[in-house]
């Protein structure tokens, strides 16, 4: 274990990172892992594992849409803070959006995907491309 953490040092631990905000100067240590997905994974698992009594489930986390942690941030009253800019709720937040900047931005996206080689399309839509990409980076 010890050449291990020998090993990994540099690593392990970031030093902070200085800030500057509206109030001063603030440190920001920075997580070595997404400790926010590693929670919201645990709890999800715990849930299923409850309700379905099966002991894996990479079926229901493959099934399960991209942004579903996203969504789980509308529990986090600062979140909904800085979403709703002083709106009172989702709904009139949603109402202040310009569907022309909407369609403008769909638009410019579009024009850029079309540029790109189908093969390039089809493998940047391939879902474990990292995946793939780390395993042949191995052999």
């Amino acid at each position: 274990m010890l050449k291990q953490i020998d090993k990994y040092w540099d690593k392990l631990f970031a030093d902070p990172i200085e800030v500057e905000t509206p109030y001063g100067k603030t440190s920001i240590q920075p997580q070595r892992t997404n400790n926010i997905m590693e929670q919201f994974f645990r709890e999800e698992k715990r849930k299923r594992r409850k309700k379905s009594g099966t002991s894996n489930l990479s079926r229901s986390f493959k099934a399960m849409i991209a942004d579903t942690q996203l969504v789980r941030n509308l529990e986090n009253p600062q979140y909904m803070e800085i979403l709703l800019k002083g709106s009172q709720s989702l709904e009139q937040r949603f109402a202040q959006i310009d569907a022309q900047q909407v369609r403008f931005e769909l638009k410019k996206h579009e024009e850029e995907w079309r540029g790109l080689p189908k093969g390039i399309k089809r493998m940047l839509k391939m879902p474990d491309l990292p995946q793939k990409l780390f395993q042949q980076v191995e052999k």
